[in-house]
């Protein structure tokens, strides 16, 4: 099952015009890395409709790299891809972070379809600062993202 779970175009028009006035706040510009292509695209999409800029990577050396170019309000990480894993691009970015002491941590939150709690814990351990799980209501990940975000910055 994708990141977005069961949804037709139609259904993510609907949220779209349901939702545009629940996701109250400035745009985000967010670093989404997921190595399943329709995850990225459909996401991608969705997000942008409701305002925020989006930079989709498919591993986690891209984020990374990506990372270190651009200016983020949050990365969005999928656990389990190719190349570099999440948790790997997570202290690489943590590294780069620690070595430009003019630039401020960057909130980044695991996208997992594991729900197993001890696994949570290894992911905030290893520098991600929250946890959404998979499969994603895009009517509510906005909002968990700002939460996020609130609670890191505090």
């Amino acid at each position: 099952m994708g990141i977005i779970g069961f949804m037709n175009e139609q259904n993510s028009d609907n949220l779209n015009k349901d939702n545009k006035k629940k996701d109250l706040g400035p745009p985000l510009k967010i670093l989404l890395a997921d190595d399943t292509a329709v995850n990225l695209a459909l996401a991608t999409k969705l997000l942008k409709r409701r305002g925020h800029e989006i930079t989709a990577v498919e591993n986690g050396l891209l984020a990374f790299e990506a990372f270190k170019e651009g200016s983020f309000d949050v990365v969005l990480m999928d656990i389990h891809m190719p190349v570099m894993d999440g948790l790997e691009s997570t202290s690489k970015i943590r590294e780069f972070e620690a070595s430009e002491t003019s630039r401020p941590p960057t909130t980044i939150i695991a996208m997992t379809a594991n729900n197993e709690q001890s696994d949570h814990e290894i992911y905030l351990n290893s520098g991600m600062n929250g946890i959404i799980t998979k499969p994603l209501e895009i009517k509510n990940v906005v909002s968990q993202i700002r939460e996020i975000i609130t609670n890191f910055s505090s």
